[in-house]
């Protein structure tokens, strides 16, 4: 039987472990780390206090606020855990986060294919922007919108984010493709608002998490995904 027609306009991308990755021993430091380094310095602030304080600032003040360095970011964090470091010790955490550095991945070239098939792009991600803007600055300059989780003040636990994106790239949610590697963000929901997506999941799925993704299309990497995108905008059969 042919396969129903599908008329995409547009690709959606996940940032984290989708178009980049942190480069080796580079990541953000751990709140273990944090914390250890803190008390240290005589500052009594536990791996606890400060793994809760980091995804407050992520997923709350960071969409409303904006902050536009790890100053700022940092200082939010320290608040929700209720400390206050000397200006030493609170530029010394600073530093730790400022080494994160990013590397776009291999298939990264993605966003090449996408824009030779004709199709509008989104980077979606709820990671603030200069947080990743200086090491990807290759990348997302030739991305038609980067949306954060400023841009339009919510993250990408919330339908909103791809809502907005969609307007601003005028599209409609059918002719809409997102392609990541978090099953509920960058695959659930923008499903439910009627966008197709597709999962990148490197190794075979376990029976468990074969149940969760059920019928969603997975792919074992950007580059497959990309070759899916391509059948769907050609209607070739897929890969």
């Amino acid at each position: 039987m042919p396969r129903r027609r599908v008329h995409i306009r547009a690709v959606f991308f996940d940032l984290h472990a989708t178009l980049a990755g942190f480069r080796p021993h580079s990541g953000p430091p751990d709140p273990e780390r944090v914390s250890r380094l803190l008390r240290d310095r005589g500052l009594s602030v536990s791996t606890k206090a400060w793994e809760d304080a980091i995804p407050q600032v992520h997923h709350i003040d960071y969409p409303r606020y904006g902050y536009p360095d790890w100053e700022r970011y940092i200082s939010r964090a320290f608040e929700m855990a209720r400390a206050k470091p000397n200006e030493l010790t609170f530029n010394e955490v600073i530093r730790e986060y400022q080494k994160t550095r990013w590397n776009s991945l291999p298939f990264a070239e993605a966003v090449r294919r996408a824009k030779k098939l004709g199709l509008r792009t989104a980077l979606v991600t709820s990671i603030a922007r200069f947080r990743f803007e200086r090491d990807l600055r290759g990348i997302i300059d030739r991305i038609d919108l980067v949306v954060d989780g400023n841009t339009f003040h919510c993250d990408k636990s919330s339908p909103e984010i791809y809502h907005r994106t969609l307007q601003a790239l005028k599209v409609r949610p059918g002719e809409a493709v997102m392609i990541g590697d978090e099953l509920e963000g960058d695959v659930l929901i923008p499903t439910r608002i009627g966008m197709r997506a597709i999962l990148l999941h490197k190794e075979k799925p376990s029976w468990e998490e074969s149940r969760a993704i059920g019928s969603q299309v997975v792919a074992r990497d950007l580059r497959q995904a990309m070759d899916i995108v391509d059948a769907w905008v050609s209607k070739a059969p897929l890969p």
